[in-house]
């Protein structure tokens, strides 16, 4: 993702990154580093954009160049707005996936990642689009490394970061084909003909 026209927190002050910069966490690190920081008020580095809510269609969040969007929302903002926007709506498409922070000193969090497929239209008959989002939250239980006093219970789940993304036709073929290799247990299919 080439964020170079994007302005970001970078040690509380605004700034544009150079020309090439590529953000690319994998999830663990958006949830157990980015989005436990910003819970916890940890020190971070590099700070996402925030928006006010997830009304906005996916093309103009990305604009021209981009493929791929990361940012904070609060998820008071999602529960009062919802995900419609004026073209369609987000709807979710897979069912929620846990993750463990491993060994990143985050242990008393559990990360929790959703998948929502845009759709063009009006519900229930929109028409599916590549769009694809992402939205992680956190769990916990205890406080962490980053935070020296207690947080009100449900602090940390009070924000969401959102990768957004738009799937690329080959990608999805792919994805397919892996998906049909992994139903075939590693038995060779022979078709006849």
């Amino acid at each position: 993702m080439d964020i170079s026209t994007q302005r970001f927190a970078m040690n509380g002050r605004s700034m544009r990154l150079p020309p090439g910069f590529r953000f690319d966490p994998d999830d663990e690190d958006l949830v157990f580093e980015y989005l436990a920081k910003k819970v916890l008020h940890g020190p971070m580095d590099f700070d996402l954009p925030e928006l006010r809510s997830c009304n906005v269609d996916p093309w103009d969040l990305l604009g021209d160049k981009n493929t791929e969007m990361y940012y904070f929302v609060k998820k008071a903002e999602i529960e009062k707005k919802g995900r419609e926007t004026l073209s369609g709506y987000w709807e979710e498409c897979e069912e929620e996936e846990v993750m463990e922070s491993g060994d990143r000193g985050c242990n008393h969090l559990e990360g929790r990642k959703k998948t929502f497929a845009f759709y063009i239209g009006k519900r229930p008959r929109g028409t599916i689009t590549p769009w694809i989002m992402y939205e992680f939250r956190l769990l916990s239980s205890r406080a962490t490394r980053w935070s020296s006093s207690s947080l009100p219970r449900g602090a940390v789940e009070n924000w969401r970061a959102v990768k957004v993304i738009v799937k690329e036709e080959n990608e999805e073929e792919i994805e397919e084909e892996e998906q049909a290799s992994d139903e075939s247990d590693g038995e060779e299919v022979v078709q006849s003909r």
